[in-house]
């Protein structure tokens, strides 16, 4: 009896385990989503109208959900208060304080900063050209990899767990 609830137990938490690591592959997908979403928020302001990017990034901050939009309402306001940063260090300096809250990986935030580099410094067809690259290549990695490693997680969390209930045999 004890013995069928051990296997029961360690089958749940690790069949668990798998479905964890799935979700936080989705919760990272959306992040990645939103933050499209407002990187096409600022690239149609940035090209359309030409407007300053603390006003963007605010404008975006009211459009995009979670995380995101918080970041980017904290980006707009350190901007506006001209400390005498460059665009570029308060992209970063914002990044930094606040990616342990979202379900971003750091090779994502590599990428953020990567293109936060490009920020103030290139006119508007770099800037979209930057946006667009950005935008293509991590969502279509992070899509891939979803559904490539999705029924993964399940199944190698309940193939785990059945090994180690055969090994505990």
């Amino acid at each position: 009896m004890v013995q069928s609830i051990g296997i029961c137990m360690i089958l749940a938490v690790t069949t668990l385990t798998g479905a964890y690591f799935c979700l936080r592959e989705k919760y990272r997908l959306q992040d990645l989503r939103e933050l499209e979403r407002a990187m096409v928020m600022m690239e149609s302001q940035i090209r359309f109208l030409s407007v300053p990017l603390s006003e963007v990034l605010e404008n975006i901050s009211y459009q995009t959900k979670g995380q995101v939009g918080m970041l980017m309402q904290e980006t707009a306001k350190a901007m506006a208060e001209r400390t005498g940063e460059t665009a570029e260090q308060i992209w970063e300096t914002v990044w930094m304080r606040h990616i342990s809250h979202t379900y971003l990986s750091v090779d994502d935030y590599q990428s953020i900063l990567r293109f936060g580099k490009t920020l103030g410094y290139l006119d508007q067809e770099q800037q979209k050209n930057s946006t667009e690259l950005f935008l293509t290549q991590k969502c279509r990695q992070i899509e891939h990899r979803l559904e490539k490693n999705g029924r993964l997680y399940y199944s190698m969390g309940f193939l785990g767990g059945l090994m180690l209930v055969i090994v505990l045999l």
